[in-house]
């Protein structure tokens, strides 16, 4: 069984090390140490993406998380009580995805050393950029990986939370283009914040319809205080279990924003896409019978529950893999509350281990 202490050394020496994409060269290369250090083989595709193996017998289970966090995080502080790292409140901690990432490493290392006959072949797929868009995952060269089922280390709480159903996630960033006048002469210019709240304002926040979360996150506006906002460019999401609704809202919401617009005399751009799609997974899967076996063997209750979040598992169920994302044993993730606690660390990775020893 890996240790709670070394489990708790992996985890500050990672959090040590800031990686928002695409800057995760120095997570990247503390990971790529450790795995050379214990024997592990791995490669690297055209994404930096890192992929390593360790023989087994029977049909390979991959086994992922991200390198990157969400936000830059250089200067962590933590405090300590007991099991729990926590954030002292002036950082995010970084455990989103430190502590699957933690887990993941010293999992691989340990597995190094064990007997190929006990075990399948165990593929690891260590992506980059995850919080940006599951970029890592959208590029990653799969024929390099040859399982067909898998988890995901990137959900919060224990490994007994199992993620089975996630929506598609459609990207909207925008443009509403007037012209720029000096306030002493309004009816000279084309309001381009007037014109874009009018247009947002016939959208509802939360769910902009049914099945569908529609979100605006970032909104800039204008160049300076004695100057009517000549342009506008705003930044959205929209998130369904149904690919096709939250298509077809994007579209509404679209020409919502093109009528409101051209009403004025301005002209609206946009760019919208399909990040990724939704994935709902049948528990008669092949995948939760080994799940439930690995559970019951380890006196554990799961909790299979849908989540209106993304993470790379999306990408892997689109791919052909099925997968589910587990609790990771952090919590409150991109938060400056974000915490873990190394006994459920120490539980996931005793779970990791029974899972692919299941032959």
């Amino acid at each position: 069984m890996i240790s709670k202490e070394q489990l708790k050394k992996t985890f500050l020496e990672l959090i040590a090390i800031d990686g928002i994409f695409p800057y995760e060269q120095k997570v990247s290369e503390y990971v790529e140490k450790r795995l050379t250090d214990a024997g592990v083989l791995f490669v690297k595709d055209s994404f930096e993406n890192i992929i390593a193996k360790i023989p087994g017998e029977g049909e390979a289970i991959m086994i992922s998380t991200h390198l990157d966090i969400p936000e830059p995080a250089p200067d962590v502080k933590f405090k300590e009580k007991g099991d729990i790292i926590e954030s002292d409140g002036s950082s995010i901690l970084g455990a989103d995805p430190k502590s699957g990432l933690a887990v993941l490493v010293d999992f691989l290392c340990d597995m190094a050393k064990t007997d190929p006959s006990t075990h399948v072949p165990i593929e690891a797929l260590i992506t980059r950029g995850e919080e940006v868009g599951l970029v890592g995952a959208l590029n990653a060269d799969y024929s390099k990986i040859s399982a067909k089922i898998g988890l995901v280390l990137d959900e919060d709480g224990p490994v007994t939370q199992v993620v089975t159903k996630a929506p598609a996630y459609v990207r909207i960033d925008a443009d509403i283009i007037g012209k720029i006048a000096h306030p002493r002469d309004p009816n000279d210019g084309v309001n381009a914040l007037q014109i874009a709240c009018e247009a947002l304002n016939q959208i509802p926040w939360g769910y902009s319809t049914e099945g569908v979360t529609w979100n605006v996150g970032l909104f800039e506006a204008g160049t300076a205080r004695n100057s009517i906002p000549g342009r506008v460019h705003f930044k959205g999401e929209l998130r369904s279990f149904d690919t096709e609704r939250a298509m077809k809202e994007g579209e509404r919401i679209e020409k919502i924003c093109k009528e409101v617009a051209e009403k004025h005399g301005a002209e609206f751009k946009i760019q919208r896409e399909l990040e990724f799609e939704s994935y709902e997974l049948e528990r008669s899967d092949p995948l939760f019978e080994r799940l439930d076996k690995t559970f019951k063997r380890m006196n554990l209750e799961p909790n299979y529950y849908e989540t209106f979040g993304g993470t790379d598992g999306n990408v892997f169920n689109s791919k052909g893999i099925t997968c589910v994302p587990i609790g990771s044993g952090y919590y409150n993730a991109h938060q400056y509350s974000e915490y873990v606690d190394l006994a459920e660390m120490q539980e996931i990775a005793e779970f990791l281990k029974e899972f692919v020893s299941d032959i």
